[in-house]
């Protein structure tokens, strides 16, 4: 059963962006080299990507320089309307602390990110290219706004604070183009539906030992693999970008997703390296009068 295909299109798929595909080479070559490097940089990747807590972790993140952000733009209006000297300078230690804490914030929800770009391809990693420049444009303006006030110039300060603060917006939409509109690490279990009973849907000679096999239940495909007298099934598209399984690499009970690397453990579909964060759907087999039949798992 094949999978189907969506096409989306969106502005940044133009030729007039196809200069972004510059930037994300390199890029790209250069983070998968990081975490590439070792078990360690494999394993840093996987909790970037939040597998071990089966949760994204970078929308998390966001909201860490967004959030501060918003309120050092609260508090440079309040300090630009007050005509209380004491309040002024109240609010304008408050706007300052908040851009700062933005700047510091940016780390840990870029690392996130990249984490989980560093697997798209064509059109998604060149939206995922203009969305982290848009943001590094942000960061560099607020860094700049930070030093300003630090030297007295409040005024240029606060001016290119807001200036960031709209590009980190425009940069927040992108983000969401990613997920809302190109599907970007939404699971890919809630396209299809397998029937609530069991469904017959092979013959038990035809599946031989260490060998797997894909058979359908319903819409879905399902791997079967037959470990002794152990039988597994999973259904065959990886949650984080629906890559085949059964084209993949079997390790004892675990199986390697083909196209990046997602490592899942076949007896309960829990995903054990990223990129992937949600389990597989697992299924109940029943064997009888020589064919075998699946359901999906309570």
């Amino acid at each position: 059963m094949k999978k189907q295909a969506w096409t989306i299109i969106t502005p940044i798929e133009t030729k007039a962006f196809a200069w972004l595909d510059s930037v994300a080479e390199p890029l790209q070559k250069g983070v998968e080299a990081v975490f590439g490097a070792g078990a360690l940089g494999k394993k840093a990747k996987s909790w970037l990507n939040g597998t071990p807590i089966r949760h994204r972790i970078h929308p998390a993140f966001i909201i860490i320089p967004l959030g501060a952000w918003t309120t050092a733009e609260l508090f440079d209006a309040l300090e630009i309307t007050s005509d209380d000297p004491v309040r002024r300078e109240g609010y304008a230690m408050a706007a300052d602390a908040a851009v700062a804490f933005g700047i510091l914030g940016v780390l840990p929800t870029a690392a996130t990110g990249l984490a989980d770009w560093v697997d798209t391809y064509g059109n998604e990693r060149r939206v995922g290219t203009a969305h982290a420049l848009l943001n590094t444009t942000a960061l560099g303006l607020y860094i700049a706004s930070w030093a300003l006030r630090r030297s007295g110039q409040r005024g240029w300060g606060q001016a290119l604070a807001l200036a960031g603060y709209s590009i980190g917006g425009l940069a927040a939409s992108i983000g969401g183009e990613m997920v809302y509109g190109l599907g970007l690490n939404v699971n890919y279990q809630f396209f299809s539906r397998p029937p609530d009973e069991f469904v017959d849907v092979l013959a038990i000679d035809d599946l031989p030992a260490d060998k797997p096999v894909v058979v359908e239940a319903g819409d879905v495909p399902v791997l079967l693999m037959r470990q002794g007298e152990e039988i597994f099934a999973v259904e065959n598209w990886c949650t984080h970008a629906g890559g085949p399984l059964s084209e993949g690499t079997f390790e004892g009970c675990n199986v390697i997703c083909p196209w990046h690397g997602s490592r899942f453990c076949l007896r309960d579909g829990v995903p054990l390296d990223g990129p992937a964060v949600t389990p597989l759907r697992t299924f109940e087999v029943r064997e009888q009068n020589g064919r075998i039949a699946v359901r999906p798992s309570d």
